[in-house]
């Protein structure tokens, strides 16, 4: 079931690459297959054992046996959350970016596809180089939604986007080979923990880009403000996640000695993270900026949670994790259709928009009466 999870939204994505589909005909596919990708999770959900510890619905087929590399995948009880989390919030984006109508229908729907099933195989992937291959893939897609369907300033977003994840990458893999090697497997199941703080500190920097953590966010303000509200959704409310389940799946429970020796430096800059971004979001001029910099204070927050590295903490942190995915993704989602009929104007005040569109027409009658009181 959860390679099923993985290769779903993939080959949905390929069909709907190489067929001559028309909009509304790959759109209402996209979203068949986001709707069935839930349904498959409300099955895998159902069936999971809360009752049982260890891994389930695992598989496993030997890729590599001198390097012990293997395709390894399974779920243990938070990361089925995680992973309902994904699909959700992939079927309400599929869903927005639908009827929205998006140009270039076939690829959107496509790479957003194609990114829902990297992250799946982030939060399944049971060994370190398939781990890392799926948090690549998640990238890739990413990159295109943000630097082809983003705002004027996309270009520049991508670039510091692409900058500031590709150094972390390079810090990831080179952590993830020295670690396989030096002990002789890549699975994670079967890998032993380690002392070693290089190693740590590589997985640790990696992790912090992604999420982000103060002071790696960098590329947080602009990819959130240029990207279209689906996909600064799917930023926020998702792939920060993938980055905070990297922590607790991999820094903290391969690592003990260097997480608990690192653990008062790592939670004084989540601590600063979680009061500089409430006061960026307080200040913030724009409804994004808002939800941008308040998801940079909550991933502060997540992370104090892991690094507290007791039952409460954690599990606090996984209940987090999925609370503010939902909440952030619908934020964002709600923000982009009131960008399309609301504006600021020169002295500070909401203006609407007339417009003919499908957005405007459901929203301005609400709105209206909002603005007048």
């Amino acid at each position: 079931m959860t390679t099923v999870l993985i290769l779903l939204p993939l080959a949905a994505a390929l069909v709907i690459w190489v067929l001559p589909l028309n909009d509304i005909s790959a759109g209402a596919l996209a979203l068949l297959a986001a709707l069935a990708e839930v349904g498959l999770w409300i099955q895998m959900l159902v069936r999971f054992d809360f009752g049982q510890s260890g891994l389930q619905f695992s598989q496993q087929r030997n890729w590599f046996s001198d390097l012990h590399v293997s395709y390894h995948v399974g779920v243990y009880g938070f990361s089925v959350w995680l992973i309902g989390l994904t699909v959700i919030a992939m079927a309400a984006a599929i869903a927005y970016g639908f009827w929205v109508g998006r140009e270039r229908v076939r690829a959107y729907m496509g790479l957003l596809l194609f990114l829902t099933g990297a992250v799946v195989g982030v939060f399944s992937a049971q060994d370190l180089l398939l781990f890392y291959a799926f948090f690549e893939a998640m990238m890739i897609p990413l990159y295109v939604l943000v630097g082809v369907w983003g705002g004027p300033g996309r270009m520049a977003a991508t670039l510091k986007f692409v900058i500031y994840t590709m150094a972390g990458s390079l810090l990831m893999l080179a952590a993830i080979v020295v670690y396989g090697l030096s002990q002789d497997t890549f699975d994670l199941v079967q890998i032993g923990q380690s002392s070693s703080d290089w190693i740590f500190l590589g997985f640790v920097a990696a992790f912090a880009i992604k999420a982000p953590l103060f002071p790696l966010h960098g590329w947080l303000p602009d990819a959130y403000r240029e990207a279209s509200p689906e996909v600064a959704a799917i930023l926020s409310g998702v792939v920060s996640k993938a980055a905070a389940y990297g922590f607790l799946r991999i820094a903290i429970t391969k690592f003990p000695d260097p997480a608990h020796h690192y653990r008062t430096p790592i939670l004084a800059l989540a601590a600063i993270g979680l009061i500089y971004g409430s006061l960026l979001a307080f200040r913030a001029p724009d409804l994004r900026g808002v939800i941008a910099f308040s998801s940079l204070a909550q991933m502060g927050l997540i992370t104090m949670g892991v690094f507290a590295v007791n039952d409460l903490g954690l599990n606090g942190s996984v209940l987090q994790m999925v609370n503010h995915g939902l909440v952030s993704t619908s934020l964002f989602l709600l923000a982009g259709m009131v960008e399309g009929v609301i504006v600021v104007d020169p002295q500070g005040r909401l203006r609407l928009l007339v417009r003919h569109d499908r957005i405007a027409q459901d929203l301005a009658p609400d709105l209206q009466a909002i603005l007048r009181g």
